[in-house]
């Protein structure tokens, strides 16, 4: 609104409208309500079943993206959609908390973009399609309306997918039409990936004290094929298993 007007007092008023009421509205951007930012309104009001009905087996590549924290922009030129969808993603990931890493809406002008990239990995909402022109901004680009998910360039080696991903696209795609109790599947997808992260421990080797360390030595030693082992070490830094107990 102040880009279109350049008055001051018309952000003030917006300001104090949430300030007392808990929300707004602007021509531009519809009803804005304090309560969708609630992070335990966030964690609950989730859709995974319509993620993955929406972007089907292509689910895995979003699964993988929050697996080994990269970079995800996820676009929806409805500001209401976007915040639906963007809430649903840190539930694929529930062993970890990752609200602190999440963006809803970020618009593509210096200031914001400079901030974007002051973090290491994110999930960040965007309603200008002129942020697929941006893959210096993102890994996994997930456009809602189009249904479509791209991959950057740059990123291309981190999603290939090994026989452990194409079981857990399956996995999910199965378990949506089984239920749609939308707590079983976030729970279910959760004890599937805490059954990669068991596996990946088992690796780990018992030291003289005791401690089983896990070491980059120690998963190429077990002669995986490439895509496994670049796989299995990019999960052991997102986890930061390497030379920590387990």
């Amino acid at each position: 609104m102040y880009c279109k007007t350049g008055n001051p007092v018309e952000i003030l008023k917006l300001y104090l409208s949430v300030f007392t009421n808990g929300s707004c509205t602007t021509e531009e951007n519809g009803i804005y309500n304090s309560d969708d930012y609630n992070l335990s309104h966030l964690n609950s009001d989730t859709n995974i079943r319509d993620l993955i009905k929406t972007f089907e087996l292509e689910t895995i590549l979003i699964y993988n993206a929050l697996l080994l924290k990269r970079r995800i922009v996820v676009y929806h030129h409805s500001l209401e959609q976007l915040f639906k969808w963007i809430r649903t993603f840190p539930a694929l990931m529930k062993h970890r908390d990752v609200t602190d890493n999440l963006i809803p809406w970020i618009d593509l002008n210096a200031d914001e973009i400079q901030d974007l990239k002051s973090y290491a990995y994110y999930i960040a909402g965007c309603r200008d399609s002129a942020v697929a022109l941006k893959p210096e901004l993102y890994d996994l680009l997930v456009n809602i309306p189009a249904r479509e998910i791209t991959i950057a360039p740059h990123a291309k080696e981190s999603f290939i997918m090994t026989k452990t991903h194409k079981e857990i696209a399956l996995f999910m795609i199965q378990l949506c039409e089984k239920t749609s109790n939308e707590s079983q599947i976030t729970n279910e997808i959760a004890d599937k990936t805490q059954d990669l992260l068991n596996q990946l421990k088992n690796i780990a080797t018992v030291e003289d004290s005791g401690k089983k360390i896990l070491t980059v030595k120690t998963i190429r030693n077990r002669s995986f094929p490439i895509a496994v082992e670049n796989f299995l070490v990019n999960l052991a830094n997102a986890e930061q298993f390497f030379n920590n107990s387990l």
